[in-house]
């Protein structure tokens, strides 16, 4: 109920069905190759959509982490197209473990090619782990950096505003390091001069790692997800998996 309550965007704004909930914590020197995906209502012509994203991440410095990806998209009846370009960067600002919140930051240009968009993304992310569970919060604000399309000049008041407050939860109990049941939540209040639950989905998730020896890892999450408001896909089912090593 906590979570609902937190996470709560018009059509145009939705949390794709690709996106995944980051950790403040960066692996320094540690190489990253991920598949993100997801579908969301499928069977609407309107609000259907299906997309993936592939990325490679490297750990820069101890405390600074980085991630380049391509956002592969399609909607019903249309055919897919290569349509976002993003830099990620995470800065650990606390040492893991130390405090009973770990804390950092989050930083993404990304630019839509189709669109010809460009948006900045910068916020707060928080974890904390207690006895076999651990929580994640990360509140982000997104400010568009280009103007609309052409035809879209009322997107102002239609979902287009240029800044947007945005925040994603999650919690996973360790039952086993290979297979941890929790709960994901993506939302939007919009506007931050007009603060409302715009976006709301949440859902079961399940997560897990395998070790490959030598420092590699193979990790899983998945969630299917509900939208608990008017201006959210009814069903999202999203996964990532990624490879890790040195």
């Amino acid at each position: 109920m906590a979570l609902g309550s937190l996470v709560g965007v018009a059509q145009s704004a939705y949390a794709g069905p690709a996106s995944v909930i980051y950790s403040p914590i960066v692996e320094y020197r540690e190489w990253e190759f991920e598949l993100k995906s997801g579908v969301q209502d499928w069977g609407n012509r309107d609000e259907g959509e299906r997309a993936a994203k592939l990325a490679v991440g490297y750990g820069v410095a101890p405390r600074w982490g980085v991630e380049v990806e391509a956002e592969y998209s399609q909607t019903p009846g249309h055919v897919a197209h290569v349509e976002e370009f993003e830099f990620e960067n995470i800065f650990q600002l606390t040492e893991h473990g130390e405090h009973w919140l770990d804390a950092g930051i989050f930083a993404e240009l990304e630019h839509n090619r189709l669109e010809n968009m460009n948006t900045a993304v910068l916020g707060p992310m928080f974890q904390t782990e207690t006895g076999h569970t651990q929580t994640n919060l990360n509140i982000y604000l997104k400010r568009r950096l280009s103007a609309l399309p052409e035809g879209d000049e009322a997107g102002e008041e239609d979902g287009g505003a240029r800044n947007e407050v945005v925040y994603q939860a999650q919690w996973k109990y360790n039952l086993d390091p290979r297979f941890q049941p929790g709960l994901q939540s993506f939302g939007s209040l919009g506007d931050p001069a007009h603060l409302h639950s715009q976006e709301l989905k949440i859902g079961p998730a399940l997560f897990g790692v395998t070790s490959l020896g030598n420092g590699r890892n193979l990790r899983y999450n998945a969630a299917l997800m509900g939208g608990l408001t008017r201006g959210t896909p009814d069903t999202t089912f999203r996964m990532q998996l990624e490879y890790e090593f040195y």
